[in-house]
């Protein structure tokens, strides 16, 4: 087998125990420059050059970043699909999450986007909450309602149970936020509200209450 230098265009006899030895490379007697002799290779003697030819070696490098281009395509479509399905099926629980709050909240203001009211009630105190009669048999609740969360949140509505000297429950509602503070229903980081409405006085004796936050 014969093998011809592109720079020169000597032609040198190989085997194929020499090109295995060289992997494939053969150093030019003449220039002295090295060359790929598998892309030369030729079975006659006085065969021409020709950079024509198809080499399977040429095809598989370039094709290997169109390769790596569709897997990383793929790779990006998987994982915006994996995200966008936790965003649908988890979401509202993680814009509770405070330590992820903060990021998300700075990623919307760049995207233009809103995200849901920040709204967890563990991080609602209440405190003082009292219910006392009045001189016309009706009773007065009040209490103190802080929001402890480092963002601002939906003020929360509530379920005032009134309860017998047995502690049942003989009369109960729910107040929504906006019976009970003006507008914007919002409370803002360590904000503390005050709470105080007329509630009518149950035909039984009231022997106590109970206040639940929804």
């Amino acid at each position: 087998m014969f093998s011809r230098c592109p720079d020169c265009a000597e032609q040198h006899e190989v085997t194929v125990e020499h090109l295995r030895q060289s992997r494939g490379l053969l150093d030019c007697s003449v220039c002295g420059k090295s060359f790929d002799a598998l892309r030369y290779l030729s079975e006659d003697k006085d065969a021409l050059l020709n950079d024509s030819l198809p080499y399977p070696d040429h095809q598989t490098l370039d094709q290997r970043p169109q390769t790596r281009r569709v897997w990383f395509a793929a790779t990006s479509l998987v994982a915006l699909l994996l995200v966008a399905q936790i965003l649908y099926f988890e979401g509202y629980r993680l814009t509770l999450q405070p330590q992820l709050r903060a990021s998300l909240d700075k990623v919307c203001a760049t995207l233009s986007c809103q995200l849901p009211p920040y709204k967890n009630l563990e991080e609602l105190s209440v405190s003082h909450s009292d219910l006392r009669v009045r001189s016309d048999s009706s009773y007065l609740f009040s209490a103190a309602l802080s929001n402890q969360a480092p963002f601002a949140q939906a003020a929360p509505d509530f379920k005032l149970s009134v309860l017998n000297f047995n502690g049942q429950a003989i009369a109960e509602r729910v107040f929504s936020s906006a019976e009970y503070l003006l507008k914007p229903t919002i409370l803002a980081p360590e904000q503390t509200v005050e709470i105080r409405l007329s509630v009518v006085a149950p035909a039984a004796p009231i022997g106590g209450y109970t206040f639940t936050l929804l």
